[in-house]
């Protein structure tokens, strides 16, 4: 990977979708804190595609994936309380609550970002 991480809009032909991308957000953290700049890269990416990178736990997924609405990317989010602070799931206890949330493809990150799954045959 360079010191540099190119974003392509979802129109680029550099970047075609398979089934589904998945980018492993603690192997993509390992990688910033070894290549100058990606972390500014990587929260540049989120947000301009509607997802606020603190959000995001680490270790968890980012599904990008085709849906009824285009390209979107399925990914976890920590759950906030009124104070905006991360509390701890009801359910259970030993870890903080997290959902499910969707947002639009809008731009497509680098695709050394991402790892391929194909479909089941």
């Amino acid at each position: 990977m360079t010191s540099r991480s190119v974003i392509y809009s979802v129109a680029s032909k550099d970047w075609v979708a398979p089934t589904r991308r998945i980018i492993d957000t603690e192997v993509l953290m390992a990688q910033a804190s070894r290549t100058p700049g990606l972390l500014r890269t990587m929260h540049r990416w989120c947000r301009l595609n509607g997802i606020e990178p603190s959000d995001v736990p680490v270790p968890s997924e980012m599904v990008i994936e085709d849906s009824a609405y285009g390209l979107v990317i399925r990914h976890e989010v920590y759950l906030l309380d009124a104070a905006g602070r991360r509390y701890l799931d009801p359910e259970q206890q030993d870890r903080v609550a997290i959902a499910e949330r969707t947002a639009l493809l809008r731009i497509a990150p680098p695709v050394e970002w991402t790892s391929v799954e194909e479909e089941p045959s």
